[in-house]
């Protein structure tokens, strides 16, 4: 995508079709009229994904069926929240990086949108790591969380359930839990922050005397003179 378009603009165009949009592609699309900016970022879109997936013609065997496509893409893109061109260039990133032959379905390349890198968050492995280590008990008071995301995905999982599962697993689950909170982060909704965790309660004045009292309350306990 060598051309720049402004985000606002890209949510603004794609509004004019959204309603007017294929649901799916096996039904006849009505005649929608795509404004030139929006064709533009879609025939862009669909340009750079021929060039990563060799196989694109399975998906896209005539001209027909590719403009269908681009229909269909564009509802679902207005329907999953796609709202700027960053989170389109992170879908294509995303889909080198993963390159098959075939063409993704467009609800994987949306989720490829809304990778985690895409808001400055670390990957699911890494913040999935961060979330085991500090839903440990011996944790408790002391967690450090880099991002309200992956405390929240960490609350929806589960505390419990994070230590208990295979990893397997339990990264499944909380990848889950961790797009959901990449998704409002890309509807532009504001995470609520951690909570602070309350300190421990301080303990009383230390001196030699408290200290030698200590020791000599053990050495009664156990006998010892």
């Amino acid at each position: 995508m060598s051309t720049p378009l402004h985000a606002g603009a890209l949510a603004t165009n794609l509004e004019h079709v959204r309603d007017h949009a294929p649901v799916a592609q096996h039904i006849a699309p009505k005649a929608v009229k795509i404004d030139p900016s929006t064709r533009d970022v879609i025939d862009q879109l669909f340009g750079r994904l021929c060039g990563i997936f060799p196989a694109w013609r399975q998906a896209w065997p005539t001209e027909d069926e590719k403009n269908n496509a681009k229909r269909e893409w564009i509802a679902e893109f207005m329907r999953s929240g796609i709202r700027s061109m960053d989170q389109i260039q992170m879908g294509i990133r995303m889909s080198a990086k993963h390159r098959k032959e075939f063409v993704p379905p467009v609800g994987q390349f949306i989720a490829w949108c809304f990778s985690p890198e895409a808001f400055g968050l670390p990957p699911l492995e890494r913040a999935y790591a961060q979330a085991v280590r500090n839903t440990h008990p011996a944790q408790t008071n002391f967690a450090r969380w880099s991002h309200p995301a992956i405390y929240h995905a960490a609350v929806a999982a589960g505390f419990y359930t994070l230590q208990r599962l295979e990893r397997s697993l339990g990264m499944k689950r909380f990848g889950e839990k961790y797009e959901e909170q990449c998704r409002r982060l890309g509807r532009g909704e504001e995470l609520a922050p951690v909570p602070v965790a309350a300190l421990p309660e301080r303990a009383g004045p230390s001196t030699p005397e408290v200290g030698n009292a200590a020791l000599a309350a053990i050495r009664n306990r156990l006998g010892v003179r």
